[in-house]
């Protein structure tokens, strides 16, 4: 399956931080290969969040001089098919972070523009090529208008949309999204259950289904995990932990944004991947089990096209 990050509230969402703690938790609630990448360059990316700053400065300097490694390999691959052994080349162009489950892909020393011409040129193949040997490729994208992004938004099966507790940009995705909204996933990252935006406000304002919803909440251990490239022991250390531990809130709200996401993607595996029908309306009531909300092959309003090209 291949799923999408993005939000249209950059640097308030948490995106990278909301995949890199979902990426783990889904591999350890349902075991599987999964490979992560993005399609920007920076240096708060999802390499820094599993990576200790000394191994990924190490990685970081390999990657400006061996440009084919990662994902410079595998879109060298996709524009000229080598006889190679897919598996293999993949496996070795990948980090993995959690045991040999859950693999990144880093942009192997390209440039922002060499990568989005690259990327933009070739993203179905990519996505179909990792999809293939993959259980499940999931992307960071930017929220910069990346001809790029669009083209990826338009190949995945899931966007899982990042929103915040604002009311101005939420309102901005809602009126402006309608294309993205029929294969959405949401995530309000960086949750506060003290704001007046609660999740519960969201769901009957917008006429959500709340099985849809999940939450990621602010915890500032974890957001030191972040910066420290310290993600996984994180959440491997306080994976059960108990109501007394002082992450206990944090973890349960994740989790139970896992098992949402993850009941999500085996109901349109079931229905054989995107749908290309008109979303169900009102679904805020429909049950956990056996309800219906359709995908889209891709994406056909031109207004909504053009509103993503410009933010």
């Amino acid at each position: 399956m291949k799923i999408a990050f993005w939000s249209n509230s950059p640097g308030k969402a948490g995106v990278t931080g909301n995949l890199s703690c979902i990426s783990i938790l889904s591999a350890l609630y349902q075991p599987s290969e999964m490979v992560l990448f993005e399609n920007h360059s920076s240096i708060s990316n999802l390499g820094s969040t599993f990576l200790n700053p000394n191994s990924y400065d190490v990685l970081q300097e390999k990657n400006s001089y061996f440009v084919e490694n990662g994902l410079g390999r595998i879109l060298s691959y996709c524009s000229g098919r080598d006889m190679i052994n897919e598996k293999m080349m993949i496996h070795r162009t990948c980090l993995s972070v959690l045991d040999q489950r859950v693999f990144y892909l880093p942009t192997g020393g390209m440039n922002r523009e060499l990568l989005e011409y690259r990327l933009n040129r070739y993203a179905g193949e990519v996505l179909s090529l990792l999809e293939k040997h993959c259980h499940t490729v999931c992307v960071d994208l930017s929220s910069v208008p990346f001809e790029s992004s669009r083209r990826i938004l338009q190949e995945v099966d899931l966007i899982v949309v990042n929103l915040c507790q604002n009311h101005q940009l939420l309102s901005h995705f809602f009126r402006n999204f309608s294309e993205i909204q029929k294969k959405a996933f949401y995530v309000i990252g960086n949750y506060d259950p003290e704001s007046v935006i609660t999740k519960s406000d969201i769901v009957g304002r917008y006429r959500l289904d709340r099985n849809r919803v999940g939450t990621i909440p602010y915890n500032r251990r974890f957001a030191d995990a972040l910066t420290k490239g310290k993600v996984v022991p994180f959440l491997l250390q306080h994976y059960n932990c108990d109501a007394k531990d002082i992450n206990h809130e944090f973890m349960c709200a994740s989790l139970e944004t896992v098992s949402l996401l993850e009941q999500r993607k085996k109901e349109i595996e079931r229905k054989g991947g995107r749908q290309n029908v008109e979303p169900t309306e009102g679904g805020a009531n429909v049950q956990h089990h056996g309800y219906d909300i359709p995908m889209l092959e891709e994406y056909a309003s031109e207004r909504d096209r053009k509103v993503l090209c410009r933010f």
